[in-house]
């Protein structure tokens, strides 16, 4: 009896450590983390290496624009002033010729607008006898046609004595912005790999029955 009773707590002890073992066992096991990847880890290395050189490139490009714009200003600054100095000396000294011009043309342009007038007066008058014929209504016409092309003939060779005439200067072309710099294009982060499947505890081993006291 007493042997059957110690027989039983020891397979019983037995059965307990087996079960205790199994599960530490599976307990125990790591699963692969999805970031210990080593292919990810060197990805996200790279990555960040990108980024931060990234970042450098950003500044540097700020840094290139604010002094490309501050050149800008100061250039347009400087050339506004000029061209208004150049574009107000210009104006005066075209609007002296201008005057000395006008003064010379003066007499041309009182006898083309005398000559003009006096045509205008005859073939209304001719045009304006009672009786006119045909005939004479048409040498009116042909002798106000002809008087109108000597008084311009007379203005063109009064103005081409005069030389040519003061030209308007023309206002300088504006500064152009320089070009913005292109910003850098930030790296893409790295997708980390899918976890693996969880692999499943094996059963723990079960108790055996107790054997029935005698």
């Amino acid at each position: 009896m007493k042997v059957r009773r110690v027989l039983g707590v020891a397979l019983l002890a037995s059965g307990l450590m087996a079960g205790t073992v199994t599960a530490v066992q599976a307990d125990s096991t790591l699963l692969p983390a999805a970031t210990n990847s080593t292919a990810y880890q060197a990805a996200l290395a790279q990555y960040k290496i990108d980024m931060m050189k990234y970042r450098v490139e950003v500044i540097k490009i700020a840094i290139a624009n604010r002094i490309a714009m501050d050149k800008y200003n100061t250039d347009w600054q400087i050339a506004v002033a000029k061209y208004y100095a150049d574009w107000k000396v210009a104006i005066e000294q075209y609007q002296t010729l201008r005057a000395i011009y006008e003064a010379k043309i003066a007499p041309a342009v009182a006898a083309r607008k005398a000559a003009i007038m006096k045509a205008d007066a005859d073939f209304l008058a001719a045009v304006g006898v009672a009786g006119a014929t045909s005939a004479q209504l048409e040498s009116a016409v042909k002798a106000h046609h002809q008087a109108m092309e000597a008084a311009m003939d007379a203005f063109k060779s009064a103005v081409a004595t005069l030389g040519d005439e003061p030209v308007k200067p023309i206002k300088p072309v504006e500064l152009t912005k320089p070009p913005v710099p292109v910003k850098g294009v930030a790296p893409v982060k790295p997708i980390a790999p899918g976890k693996p499947a969880k692999t499943e505890k094996p059963e723990k081993t079960p108790k055996p029955e107790k054997t029935p006291k005698p």
